[in-house]
């Protein structure tokens, strides 16, 4: 995610603000920018790149103010550039902003500014706010920032300032952090409390529909909704600065499967483009999903989704996509890349094949503007944030919702399913973070099952089906961060040779969603009990349970406590789950 900072007091703002960004850069960035009030006038540096680069370009103690606002992009809408980096500000350059989030109305609101007259700079959703504001703005910044606030549709943390009274900060928030830092004679905005750390304990939290009013010697809450005064209780962090950089979780990775609820909500922001797009690929014969790694079993997913509808489709390995399946490809064929970073090497030469092969390219993708959106030629992004540790959680979680809804509308538009279910099922997805919550709170229980087996060196896990993906991203994630033998099959297999390897012990988890197959598996189950295995079944009555849910969903549910199982095998390993040995987040070389 994106980085807010923001300062007003007595000190030198270029400093301070830069300090704060240098403390927020683990967020993941690819451009920054800070705009500071100074002499009436608008100071504004910003380009891609490096907090540091960019400091040293604006030459700091050049610059005398004692207010602004910062941040550090993380591209959403628009590729990573200077044009497109943050504070942006309107036609008069009076109103001065930096916003976290989406704000899904921005085409309709571009558009009704620009027949107004308005020059818009870049191609960001961030950039109607300013001009927003400069339309409404008559007498009062607040009241016009308030009004401003109010025709927004999305999530959006949002910072502001202006010449027209500028000692002041105004802020909002809806669905991404922001919280204020009190200090004596000044005070400081944040996504996020490393920011803050070095300069106060003492924060308030802002709320969804909060804004506020921030001076260096007071600070105002109100509701956007009323304009009513809202009383805040002050807070003291009590956080080191490594923790509060992991928002106070022992590990990234252990923050981001708790993030993984807003992954799948974060996903469904792209619906309307997944519409659009499931239209075009009704004229395509053959349908391939490439990938790598955890992408990879996202495809697969994506495979079985597909033939469940009776649309033909496969999912092959990008390394052998592109020495083998390439060569059947042809005009006929659509071709869907899926990666977190957008720079995985074997996944770009693929899609570079296939597009030379003449097929239609589709990247399903969390990092805009990465080199993977730019020789596709439709992307859908998954939204889900930077992710830090290396191995998978959050971003598995936006594929496999992107890849659901996809293959919803592709049947949809097919004929081969009513739109009535389509419906029913995507109703299903909006109430999915809830019951990911719902295993997410039972984690004590998954840690004790954890601590019984994290003596293990050897796991199977099975599933069938949709959920053979699952069982594939269960024992890679073990593997992963806790280097133990982890092997995943399809469960009909078992007979045909894993079951030698069964012992006296050997855990076997089970993913066993209520569906047709529920009977079958639990054969497979009790020829592995019989060999004296211990069991672990993943479903709605087993030992890492989980919420009722429609079996088509049951992928996007049932890796989640898997997540959580590997990530506590590894804790209690003595690893860093993390950081695992002879890997990177983003493999970019063959």
């Amino acid at each position: 995610m994106c980085g807010i900072a923001g300062y007003v007091g007595n000190r030198n703002a270029p400093e301070i603000l830069f300090d704060m960004l240098k403390r927020l850069e683990y967020r993941g960035y690819d451009s920054a920018g800070i705009a500071c009030i100074s002499d009436q006038d608008v100071v504004i540096f910003k380009d891609r790149g490096r907090v540091d680069e960019i400091r040293e370009s604006a030459g700091c103690e050049r610059i005398i103010s004692d207010i602004g606002i910062a941040h550090t992009r993380w591209a959403t809408h628009g590729e990573p550039s200077e044009c497109n980096a943050h504070p942006h500000s309107d036609c008069t350059n009076g109103f001065i902003v930096v916003h976290n989030g989406i704000i899904e109305n921005y085409r309709d609101l571009r558009e009704g500014l620009m027949e107004r007259g308005h020059r818009f700079e870049s191609e960001t959703d961030t950039e109607v706010v300013p001009h927003l504001i400069e339309e409404l703005y008559t007498q009062s910044f607040e009241v016009a920032f308030r009004e401003a606030i109010k025709k927004l549709r999305g999530s959006f943390a949002i910072a502001a300032i202006s010449i027209h009274e500028p000692d002041k900060i105004l802020i909002a928030r809806k669905e991404s952090p922001l919280i204020i830092g009190l200090g004596d004679g000044e005070n400081f905005i944040a996504s996020d409390t490393p920011a803050i750390l070095p300069n106060t304990r003492r924060i308030l939290i802002m709320d969804d529909f909060d804004y506020g009013i921030v001076t260096k010697d007071r600070v105002k809450i109100k509701d956007i909704r009323t304009g009513d005064e809202i009383k805040k209780k002050i807070q003291t962090i009590q956080w080191s600065m490594e923790q509060a950089e992991r928002g106070g979780y022992p590990h990234f990775m252990l923050k981001e499967i708790f993030e993984e609820p807003e992954a799948v909500k974060n996903a469904t922001k792209a619906i309307k483009e997944i519409e659009d797009i499931a239209k075009k690929l009704t004229g395509y014969k053959r349908i391939y999903f490439v990938a790598c790694g955890t992408a990879y079993h996202a495809g697969l997913l994506g495979k079985y989704l597909l033939e469940r509808f009776s649309i033909p489709s496969e999912a092959v390995v990008a390394s052998e996509f592109r020495y083998s399946t390439v060569n059947t490809i042809d005009s006929d064929c659509a071709v869907i890349a899926i990666s977190q970073s957008g720079e995985t090497a074997d996944t770009l030469a693929s899609v570079k094949e296939a597009k030379n092969k003449g097929a239609y390219v589709l990247s399903i993708v969390n990092v805009v503007g990465s080199t993977l959106t730019r020789i596709s030629d439709d992307n859908i992004y998954t939204y889900s944030g930077p992710e830090i540790a290396v191995a998978s959680t959050k971003a598995y979680l936006g594929q496999l919702t992107a890849i659901t809804l996809l293959g919803l509308y592709l049947a949809g538009e097919s004929g081969r399913i009513e739109m009535d279910y389509v419906n029913e099922i995507i109703d299903d997805i909006n109430n999915l973070p809830g019951k990911i919550r719902q295993i997410l709170n039972n984690e004590d229980e998954i840690k004790k099952l954890a601590r019984r087996l994290a003596n293990k060196n050897t796991f199977f896990y099975i599933g069938r089906r949709l959920n053979y993906p699952t069982a594939l991203e269960g024992a890679l994630k073990i593997k992963e961060i806790s280097y133990v033998h982890a092997e995943a099959y399809p469960a009909g297999e078992l007979k045909h040779g894993p079951l030698a390897l069964l012992e006296d012990g050997i855990p076997v988890v089970a993913i066993n969603p209520n569906d047709d197959l529920f009977r079958k598996m639990e054969s497979n189950i009790q020829e592995a009990r019989a060999r004296k295995a211990t069991i672990i079944v993943v479903g709605e009555s087993g030992d890492l349970k989980t919420p009722v849910i429609d079996p088509l969903l049951s992928p996007l549910l049932y890796i989640v406590p898997l997540h959580l199982f590997a990530y506590h095998i590894s804790v209690l390993r003595g690893l860093d789950p993390d950081k695992p040995r002879n890997l990177a987040k983003s493999v970019t070389v063959e």
